[in-house]
């Protein structure tokens, strides 16, 4: 009997078909995944992390999935048995203190949002004093707040804590399907696909990015709110946007040596806004806000105007009717209205820079992490050049910044 493809997808759209949203099929396909290297001390065996990494990926299925072409350069995702893919390599002999990022990327498996592919991977490295977790994750099925949430529930899985279930908003509700069983049709081989994600595999394969992390405690960041306040009455600002001004101040001529003006662009959580949207969405549920500084504008502004105006623009963009306006809720998930895309300036590596602000999941504990139990030893994005906040424990914040050219 002839596999007839239509027919199959109209059967199974929401079950385990899942069409990407116009923004996702126009950005992920050929995309760089996020990645993060976590460390487990020694008394949660790999055995028991991996049965809990099982059933976390039971709750949350987006993540067992992989990437389908529906038509002309239309992808979705496919609810699969192997769209998660779990790896345990060897012990090495080093500890935590003096694991080597590079060499731990070199062992972990990275996925790839390619048609056929799986979307999610976590590869186990027990070392001396615990465990290496290496997770890499496409952005076609999750942005990082998923991806936060997903590891707090593996944190809570690994020590017998409860937690809110994912929302029913964009997880699929059918049953996984065997890849293999899949018609070939839906895996067209990467020359089949259009020169743009050909470009765009070629040019990630060799993207080469330096990063250092910065170090913020709450007393530090507090004095410099109250300077702020006193140079203004009007800068009441915020520890993200005071972080933020600071890294622009101090790293923009290293990050981008040749641009003239220079954009941050701060991804604006729908889930904090719009008020169809679950807080407890996983999928892609953000719009990026962007503000503009000429490199004359961020030496001679003092770090509270920076702060500040970064501050104002992103008011303006997080109103309610605005997010309303330009965003709902489709029976796949949140979706982005196509025209608000018509003069939208695309990500550019030579004069952007993305913050992401990871620090209002309070700190690593909550996600089973904290320095009774592990440590976050990396953060990859999907971008060459960005900030990316984290609460690392109680009283400090990190942010890890990263770049083309060498930080000093």
């Amino acid at each position: 009997m002839k596999f007839d493809k239509k027919q199959y997808l109209e059967e199974n759209y929401g079950r385990n078909v899942l069409p990407l949203s116009v923004f996702d099929n126009s950005t992920r396909p050929g995309g760089v995944p996020m990645e993060d290297l976590l460390f487990y001390k020694k008394g949660t065996s790999i055995t028991k992390l991996q049965e809990s990494l099982v059933k976390t990926i039971d709750h949350y299925n987006l993540f067992s999935s992989r990437l389908i072409m529906i038509d002309n350069n239309k992808f979705a995702l496919q609810y699969c048995t192997d769209g998660a893919v779990i790896d345990v390599l060897p012990p090495l002999p080093v500890c935590s203190d003096h694991v080597k990022v590079e060499d731990i990327k070199k062992l972990m498996m990275h996925v790839k949002t390619l048609p056929g592919e799986p979307l999610f991977a976590v590869t186990g490295i027990p070392i001396e004093d615990g465990v290496i977790g290496a997770i890499s994750c496409s952005h076609a099925v999750a942005d990082g707040i998923s991806l936060m949430l997903f590891l707090y529930a593996w944190g809570c899985i690994i020590e017998g804590k409860s937690f809110l279930p994912p929302s029913p908003q964009r997880l699929f509700k059918g049953e996984p399907v065997v890849f293999e069983t899949m018609d070939k049709q839906f895996t067209p081989p990467l020359s089949a696909l259009s020169a743009e994600i050909q470009n765009r595999v070629q040019r990630n394969m060799n993207m080469k990015t330096f990063s250092k992390k910065e170090y913020f405690s709450d007393e530090f960041l507090e004095d410099m709110k109250d300077k702020a306040l006193l140079e203004n009455g009007q800068y009441a600002l915020s520890n993200n946007q005071m972080i933020n001004a600071y890294l622009l101040k101090k790293y923009h001529h290293q990050i981008l040596p040749d641009a003239g003006t220079i954009r941050v662009r701060v991804p604006i959580d729908l889930r904090d806004v719009h008020p169809d949207i679950d807080a407890t969405y996983i999928g892609n549920a953000f719009f990026m806000s962007f503000t503009e500084y000429t490199k004359e504008d961020i030496n001679n502004m003092s770090i509270y105007e920076i702060a500040y105006r970064l501050k104002k623009s992103i008011q303006k963009m997080r109103r309610k009717d605005y997010i309303k306006n330009i965003a709902y809720l489709s029976a796949y998930g949140v979706e982005l209205k196509e025209d608000v895309f018509k003069d939208y300036p695309p990500y550019n590596p030579e004069t952007d820079i993305l913050s992401t602000n990871m620090a209002h999941f309070a700190d690593l504990d909550s996600l089973g992490l904290g320095s009774k139990v592990g440590s976050l030893l990396n953060i990859d994005t999907v971008v060459q050049t960005c900030f990316t906040m984290i609460k690392e424990e109680s009283n400090r914040m990190f942010a890890q910044v990263t770049g083309m050219y060498p930080l000093t």
